[in-house]
């Protein structure tokens, strides 16, 4: 018997993990075009001048990034379960937590990427280098497991890696967070420390 697939579809497969690299590429790019697009046509000193300090304007500029990107969540959610009949056996309410816990470390990467990039077409470069190295430790080509010894201890620092794992127990195995504690405290952990720098390295930059 075929667990969890049982009719042997393609979708049950791929779709999640599409929608799952779809989030991942969303936030990073809004988040990296933030910054990158105010140097680039010379309103950052503008924007600097302004009476906000470097924690307000980060949070102005995140705060529709992250709207614009759960949004785009909450549609192809809807996408997959309606248009594509695939289910959601495990709780929706921990999807959804878990989802925004994701956004806000990638958002985190691509604020680093937007202060680092001189111009919007080094950025959306700089996110297609993150994005295709982190597809690479996502299990979606290739299944971890497979993969050298090396690379599977690699792809524990690899936050995508534990929102697929996450994405695809939820939506087709119906875990909980009995069997999924472990990739939930390691993205917690991860986003903590990708948070913390990110903050640092942005507020010293626009400082």
């Amino acid at each position: 018997r075929v667990w969890f697939n049982e009719s042997l579809k393609d979708a049950f497969y791929t779709t999640p993990a599409e929608f799952g690299l779809m989030l991942e590429f969303v936030v990073l790019l809004f988040a990296a075009l933030s910054f990158a697009r105010e140097r680039e046509l010379g309103t950052l000193e503008q924007l600097l001048v302004m009476p906000f300090s470097s924690m307000q304007i980060i949070i102005g500029k995140a705060i529709p990034v992250l709207l614009i990107a759960y949004s785009d969540f909450l549609l192809m959610l809807a996408l997959i379960r309606f248009g594509f009949g695939l289910p959601i056996r495990g709780s929706l309410a921990l999807l959804l937590l878990i989802a925004f816990l994701y956004m806000l470390v990638e958002l985190g990467k691509g604020m680093v990427i937007s202060v680092v990039s001189h111009t919007q077409h080094q950025a959306f470069l700089l996110v297609m280098l993150v994005g295709m190295t982190d597809f690479m430790f996502t299990g979606y080509a290739a299944p971890v497991e497979s993969m050298p010894r090396i690379l599977q201890w690699g792809a524990n620092f690899v936050p995508a890696h534990h929102w697929l794992t996450i994405l695809r127990s939820i939506m087709l195995k119906g875990a909980g967070v009995d069997v999924l504690w472990p990739h939930m405290l390691a993205l917690f952990g991860l986003g903590v420390v990708i948070l913390t720098f990110s903050l640092r390295f942005v507020r010293r930059a626009l400082d």
